[in-house]
């Protein structure tokens, strides 16, 4: 009879070793699909602040054409219809190849999805990623204001999104002042 109730003892212990090992397991799995969540948002942010930096960068060399100085160029282009008029600015509002785009201005609205070099070719292992540039002319004194006038400032937005989700964004300041006084 001693024997039985043992038996009886043991299979209850399995039981609730068998239940806190299962709890245990739950545990760690969830906590490594966070890690592998949290690693890949990072690399993720990683992508896209080296998308936006390197948009940014390009769009940086061009200079700043100062819309008080002579006519405006208004171009669409979609690959379908080009609009363009008089000297200036030019800007564009589409996508295409960015190696044609001679001022800052010219990248105002600029789209691409997936997203390219300069010369039109698309980055490898980019898929489900798109870049877009806004140009905002901002006052002088306070650059975070949208200006309605011509002020010769520039505030560019370069913003990365992948599968419908901001990811980064980089913002650099520009002045028609710059090519002025440089070397």
């Amino acid at each position: 009879m001693m024997s039985h109730k043992r038996s009886a003892f043991a299979m209850i212990e399995v039981v609730m070793a068998t239940a806190i090992i299962g709890g245990l397991a739950v545990g760690a799995m969830s906590l490594v699909a966070t890690a592998a969540g949290h690693k890949a948002n990072a690399a993720n942010l990683a992508r896209g602040q080296m998308l936006c930096r390197s948009l940014a960068e390009e769009i940086s060399t061009r200079p700043v054409t100062d819309w008080s100085k002579g006519s405006l160029n208004l171009e669409l282009d979609l690959g379908i219809l080009k609009i363009s008029g008089g000297s200036g600015i030019t800007i564009r509002v589409g996508t295409g190849n960015r190696s044609t785009f001679t001022t800052i201005d010219a990248y105002h609205n600029y789209t691409e999805s997936p997203p390219k070099d300069e010369d039109g070719n698309t980055l490898a292992g980019y898929t489900g990623w798109t870049r877009t540039v806004r140009l905002l002319p901002v006052q002088l004194s306070s650059p975070n204001t949208v200006s309605g006038t011509e002020t010769g400032l520039r505030k560019v937005e370069v913003t990365a999104s992948y599968q419908g989700k901001k990811v980064a964004t980089t913002t650099i300041l520009r002045s028609s002042e710059w090519e002025r006084v440089q070397p």
